[in-house]
């Protein structure tokens, strides 16, 4: 039986422009929990500079910034916290069983921020990428990413969890820091 989480992002589709993985990923993120966002939203509502995503990147902090700014600007019934894998509490097991109760709550999106090399196993794909954890099958140990870059990676690909973890414990270079994820949560009300 698919997950929670499955169900709610197979609604909605998203292909990321060039090089916005990121805000891509947020827009996503909160169309899935029920509020509908483009792209383009993120951008006007935050009033995020254009060049600061396409010339640079982001980092899951700068990410994570923008997903806040754009809840409080819009007044979304929403919060959002952010999780960085070189935090000593962020085990593998610890990342389990945050994904295991993810995936079956409703009231939560989880958007991985990751390498791409390590989570394909492809030496041949550039460094970070954002994307969402639809679904997580703990027989297997392999969630399954809805990706905000379909064209490339395809809508739906599967991964083992250490795989994804150990993705996200990679450090990115522009921050000194690891990768990790972004969880929104719908308040309670």
């Amino acid at each position: 039986m698919p997950s929670t989480d499955l169900v709610k992002i197979k609604l909605a589709e998203f292909q990321q422009p060039l090089r916005c993985c990121n805000v891509t990923a947020v827009a996503y993120g909160f169309t899935a929990l029920g509020y509908p966002t483009s792209v383009d939203d993120v951008f006007y509502v935050t009033r995020l500079p254009i060049a600061t995503v396409l010339d640079d990147g982001m980092t899951l902090a700068e990410t994570y910034d923008t997903c806040v700014k754009y809840i409080e600007t819009a007044g979304l019934p929403l919060f959002a916290k952010v999780e960085h894998f070189d935090k000593s509490a962020m085990t593998f097991d610890a990342f389990v069983k945050e994904i295991e109760s993810a995936v079956m709550n409703e009231n939560d999106i989880h958007i991985l921020n990751f390498n791409t090399k390590i989570a394909h196993g492809n030496q041949h794909l550039e460094g970070g990428h954002f994307s969402l954890l639809a679904d997580y099958d703990s027989t297997t140990k392999e969630l399954t990413v809805a990706d905000t870059n379909p064209k490339r990676y395809t809508r739906f690909w599967k991964c083992d969890a250490k795989l994804m973890y150990d993705a996200c414990v990679d450090k990115d270079s522009s921050s000194d820091r690891s990768r990790g994820m972004i969880i929104i949560k719908k308040l309670e009300i």
